[in-house]
Protein backbone atom coordinates (compact mmCIF):
# COMPACT_ATOMS: atom_id res chain seq x y z
CA UNK A 1 0.00 0.00 0.00
CA UNK A 2 1.12 3.54 -1.24
CA UNK A 3 0.19 5.94 1.45
CA UNK A 4 0.03 9.59 0.89
CA UNK A 5 -0.92 12.55 3.29
CA UNK A 6 -2.36 15.43 1.72
CA UNK A 7 -3.33 19.22 3.90
CA UNK A 8 -5.87 21.13 2.39
CA UNK A 9 -4.78 24.71 3.69
CA UNK A 10 -6.97 27.46 4.38
CA UNK A 11 -6.26 29.53 1.46
CA UNK A 12 -6.78 26.25 -0.79
CA UNK A 13 -10.10 25.78 0.55
CA UNK A 14 -11.83 29.06 0.97
CA UNK A 15 -11.43 32.76 0.29
CA UNK A 16 -9.76 34.16 3.24
CA UNK A 17 -11.01 38.23 2.99
CA UNK A 18 -14.37 36.51 2.90
CA UNK A 19 -16.01 34.95 5.95
CA UNK A 20 -17.15 31.51 5.70
CA UNK A 21 -16.58 31.10 1.84
CA UNK A 22 -15.83 27.52 0.41
CA UNK A 23 -13.95 26.90 -2.98
CA UNK A 24 -15.90 24.24 -4.15
CA UNK A 25 -14.75 24.00 -7.17
CA UNK A 26 -11.27 23.68 -6.50
CA UNK A 27 -11.47 20.61 -3.84
CA UNK A 28 -13.83 18.94 -6.67
CA UNK A 29 -11.02 19.36 -8.86
CA UNK A 30 -8.80 17.47 -6.65
CA UNK A 31 -11.25 14.75 -5.34
CA UNK A 32 -11.69 13.91 -9.68
CA UNK A 33 -7.88 13.79 -9.33
CA UNK A 34 -7.48 11.70 -6.50
CA UNK A 35 -10.48 8.96 -7.17
CA UNK A 36 -8.46 8.27 -10.27
CA UNK A 37 -4.94 7.36 -8.26
CA UNK A 38 -7.52 6.05 -5.32
CA UNK A 39 -8.34 3.39 -7.81
CA UNK A 40 -4.88 2.36 -8.85
CA UNK A 41 -4.57 1.45 -5.41
CA UNK A 42 -3.07 4.69 -3.55
CA UNK A 43 -4.79 5.19 0.23
CA UNK A 44 -4.53 8.89 1.79
CA UNK A 45 -4.91 10.27 4.72
CA UNK A 46 -6.48 14.22 4.14
CA UNK A 47 -6.00 17.38 6.63
CA UNK A 48 -7.72 20.60 6.33
CA UNK A 49 -7.07 23.85 7.63
CA UNK A 50 -9.95 26.27 9.23
CA UNK A 51 -9.57 28.72 6.67
CA UNK A 52 -12.10 31.98 6.35
CA UNK A 53 -14.28 29.58 8.83
CA UNK A 54 -12.43 29.17 11.62
CA UNK A 55 -9.83 31.97 11.85
CA UNK A 56 -12.58 34.40 12.16
CA UNK A 57 -14.03 33.01 15.18
CA UNK A 58 -10.65 31.98 16.64
CA UNK A 59 -9.41 35.71 16.46
CA UNK A 60 -12.73 37.20 17.94
CA UNK A 61 -12.88 35.17 20.55
CA UNK A 62 -8.49 35.42 21.22
CA UNK A 63 -8.48 31.38 21.09
CA UNK A 64 -4.90 31.61 20.25
CA UNK A 65 -4.48 31.63 24.15
CA UNK A 66 -7.54 30.14 26.15
CA UNK A 67 -7.85 32.72 29.42
CA UNK A 68 -11.45 32.62 30.91
CA UNK A 69 -14.91 30.77 30.95
CA UNK A 70 -16.35 33.28 28.77
CA UNK A 71 -14.18 31.86 25.84
CA UNK A 72 -15.75 28.92 25.95
CA UNK A 73 -18.93 29.74 23.71
CA UNK A 74 -15.38 30.39 21.29
CA UNK A 75 -14.51 27.00 21.57
CA UNK A 76 -17.83 25.83 20.96
CA UNK A 77 -18.64 27.96 18.05
CA UNK A 78 -15.33 27.70 16.39
CA UNK A 79 -15.51 23.83 16.92
CA UNK A 80 -19.50 24.10 14.91
CA UNK A 81 -18.46 25.74 11.90
CA UNK A 82 -15.03 23.79 11.94
CA UNK A 83 -17.60 20.85 11.40
CA UNK A 84 -19.75 22.13 8.69
CA UNK A 85 -16.85 22.76 6.80
CA UNK A 86 -15.76 19.03 6.82
CA UNK A 87 -19.04 18.17 6.26
CA UNK A 88 -18.70 20.51 3.17
CA UNK A 89 -15.25 19.06 1.96
CA UNK A 90 -16.84 15.64 2.52
CA UNK A 91 -19.74 15.86 0.64
CA UNK A 92 -17.87 17.38 -2.22
CA UNK A 93 -15.43 14.57 -2.39
CA UNK A 94 -17.40 11.71 -1.36
CA UNK A 95 -19.97 12.83 -4.59
CA UNK A 96 -17.14 12.77 -6.99
CA UNK A 97 -16.77 8.90 -5.43
CA UNK A 98 -13.89 9.58 -2.92
CA UNK A 99 -15.29 7.62 0.42
CA UNK A 100 -14.20 9.85 2.72
CA UNK A 101 -14.12 9.37 6.74
CA UNK A 102 -14.14 12.47 8.36
CA UNK A 103 -12.63 12.09 12.07
CA UNK A 104 -13.18 14.72 14.71
CA UNK A 105 -10.00 16.01 15.74
CA UNK A 106 -10.62 17.28 19.18
CA UNK A 107 -12.12 13.91 19.53
CA UNK A 108 -8.84 12.04 19.45
CA UNK A 109 -5.78 14.65 19.62
CA UNK A 110 -4.97 16.75 22.98
CA UNK A 111 -2.08 19.42 23.72
CA UNK A 112 0.15 17.94 26.42
CA UNK A 113 3.26 19.88 27.19
CA UNK A 114 2.79 22.19 24.36
CA UNK A 115 2.65 19.51 21.89
CA UNK A 116 -0.04 17.34 19.51
CA UNK A 117 -0.60 14.14 21.67
CA UNK A 118 -2.82 11.16 19.76
CA UNK A 119 -5.58 9.97 22.16
CA UNK A 120 -5.52 6.45 19.88
CA UNK A 121 -3.17 4.36 18.33
CA UNK A 122 -1.89 5.25 14.98
CA UNK A 123 -2.85 1.38 13.75
CA UNK A 124 -6.57 2.53 14.19
CA UNK A 125 -5.67 4.93 11.21
CA UNK A 126 -4.62 2.44 8.85
CA UNK A 127 -7.28 0.34 9.77
CA UNK A 128 -9.39 2.86 8.77
CA UNK A 129 -7.46 2.98 5.39
CA UNK A 130 -7.33 -1.24 4.95
CA UNK A 131 -11.03 -0.84 5.37
CA UNK A 132 -11.20 1.28 2.37
CA UNK A 133 -11.97 4.69 3.53
CA UNK A 134 -9.88 7.89 3.45
CA UNK A 135 -9.56 9.31 6.74
CA UNK A 136 -9.69 13.25 7.18
CA UNK A 137 -8.95 15.27 10.01
CA UNK A 138 -8.20 18.77 10.43
CA UNK A 139 -7.29 21.86 12.43
CA UNK A 140 -9.56 22.08 15.68
CA UNK A 141 -9.89 23.25 19.35
CA UNK A 142 -8.59 20.66 21.65
CA UNK A 143 -7.87 20.10 25.25
CA UNK A 144 -4.83 21.14 26.68
CA UNK A 145 -2.61 22.04 29.57
CA UNK A 146 -4.41 25.56 29.37
CA UNK A 147 -7.79 23.79 29.12
CA UNK A 148 -8.35 24.39 25.26
CA UNK A 149 -5.87 25.07 22.77
CA UNK A 150 -5.74 25.39 18.94
CA UNK A 151 -4.19 22.39 16.55
CA UNK A 152 -3.41 23.32 13.44
CA UNK A 153 -3.29 21.21 10.65
CA UNK A 154 0.27 21.37 10.15
CA UNK A 155 0.86 20.51 13.74
CA UNK A 156 -1.54 17.39 12.79
CA UNK A 157 0.65 16.67 9.08
CA UNK A 158 4.06 16.51 11.11
CA UNK A 159 2.99 14.01 13.83
CA UNK A 160 1.11 11.68 11.82
CA UNK A 161 3.62 11.93 8.96
CA UNK A 162 6.56 11.12 11.82
CA UNK A 163 4.26 7.94 13.05
CA UNK A 164 3.20 6.35 9.26
CA UNK A 165 6.10 7.56 7.73
CA UNK A 166 4.18 8.06 4.25
CA UNK A 167 5.08 7.67 0.28
CA UNK A 168 5.00 11.70 0.21
CA UNK A 169 3.29 14.70 2.05
CA UNK A 170 1.96 16.98 0.21
CA UNK A 171 0.61 20.99 1.69
CA UNK A 172 -1.67 22.67 -0.92
CA UNK A 173 -2.52 26.23 -1.04
CA UNK A 174 -3.67 28.73 -3.54
CA UNK A 175 -0.01 29.27 -5.06
CA UNK A 176 2.43 27.15 -6.63
CA UNK A 177 4.94 26.93 -3.79
CA UNK A 178 7.08 29.74 -2.06
CA UNK A 179 7.93 32.10 -4.21
CA UNK A 180 10.27 34.70 -4.23
CA UNK A 181 10.32 38.41 -4.98
CA UNK A 182 10.01 37.91 -8.31
CA UNK A 183 6.98 35.41 -8.22
CA UNK A 184 8.92 32.78 -9.22
CA UNK A 185 8.65 29.36 -7.42
CA UNK A 186 11.50 28.28 -5.28
CA UNK A 187 12.06 24.48 -6.26
CA UNK A 188 13.88 23.52 -3.01
CA UNK A 189 14.30 24.23 0.84
CA UNK A 190 16.50 23.72 3.75
CA UNK A 191 16.66 24.78 7.05
CA UNK A 192 20.20 26.15 5.75
CA UNK A 193 18.86 27.81 2.71
CA UNK A 194 16.17 29.77 4.58
CA UNK A 195 18.69 32.38 5.79
CA UNK A 196 19.94 32.70 1.89
CA UNK A 197 16.54 32.99 0.80
CA UNK A 198 15.61 35.37 3.22
CA UNK A 199 18.47 37.90 2.34
CA UNK A 200 18.68 37.18 -1.31
CA UNK A 201 14.76 36.94 -2.40
CA UNK A 202 13.05 38.18 0.51
CA UNK A 203 10.74 35.89 0.81
CA UNK A 204 7.97 36.26 3.57
CA UNK A 205 8.82 33.76 6.16
CA UNK A 206 7.16 35.11 8.66
CA UNK A 207 4.08 33.97 10.85
CA UNK A 208 1.84 31.53 9.81
CA UNK A 209 3.84 30.69 6.76
CA UNK A 210 6.98 30.25 8.43
CA UNK A 211 6.07 27.79 11.17
CA UNK A 212 4.17 26.18 7.62
CA UNK A 213 8.00 25.94 6.90
CA UNK A 214 9.07 24.67 9.99
CA UNK A 215 6.59 22.18 10.04
CA UNK A 216 7.61 20.59 6.51
CA UNK A 217 11.17 21.02 7.35
CA UNK A 218 10.45 18.86 10.33
CA UNK A 219 8.41 16.27 8.04
CA UNK A 220 10.96 16.26 5.53
CA UNK A 221 12.87 14.05 7.78
CA UNK A 222 10.43 11.27 7.33
CA UNK A 223 8.80 11.40 3.85
CA UNK A 224 9.24 13.39 0.57
CA UNK A 225 7.44 17.05 1.34
CA UNK A 226 5.95 19.80 -1.01
CA UNK A 227 3.97 22.68 -1.01
CA UNK A 228 2.02 22.90 -4.15
CA UNK A 229 -1.09 24.84 -5.61
CA UNK A 230 -4.15 22.84 -5.19
CA UNK A 231 -5.21 23.81 -8.58
CA UNK A 232 -1.71 22.05 -10.19
CA UNK A 233 -3.25 18.97 -10.61
CA UNK A 234 -0.16 17.60 -13.09
CA UNK A 235 2.05 18.91 -10.08
CA UNK A 236 0.28 16.48 -7.87
CA UNK A 237 -0.04 13.84 -9.97
CA UNK A 238 3.70 13.71 -10.65
CA UNK A 239 4.39 13.33 -7.02
CA UNK A 240 1.95 10.66 -6.52
CA UNK A 241 4.05 8.48 -9.33
CA UNK A 242 7.23 9.44 -7.35
CA UNK A 243 7.89 12.28 -10.07
CA UNK A 244 9.68 15.49 -9.18
CA UNK A 245 6.76 17.95 -9.50
CA UNK A 246 7.53 20.78 -12.57
CA UNK A 247 6.29 23.67 -9.83
CA UNK A 248 5.67 23.14 -6.39
CA UNK A 249 8.75 23.54 -3.84
CA UNK A 250 10.40 20.82 -2.04
CA UNK A 251 11.54 20.44 1.66
CA UNK A 252 14.56 19.18 2.00
CA UNK A 253 15.64 17.78 5.97
CA UNK A 254 19.30 19.03 6.08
Amino acid sequence: MRLFMIKLGGSAISDKSRPLSYREDWVRKLGTLLVKEFKTGNRFILVHGGGSFAHPMALAYGLNRYRDHDQLIGVSLTSAVLNILSMKITLTLTLVGLPIYPLRTGSIYIIKDGKPHLLIEPMHIIELIERGVVPMLYGDVVASDEDFSIISGDDIMLDLGSKLRPSASIFLTDVPGILDTNGDVIKQLTKASIVNERSTYHIDVTGGLMKKIQSAMELARYTRTYLCAIWDLESISRILHDEEPSKCTRFLSD
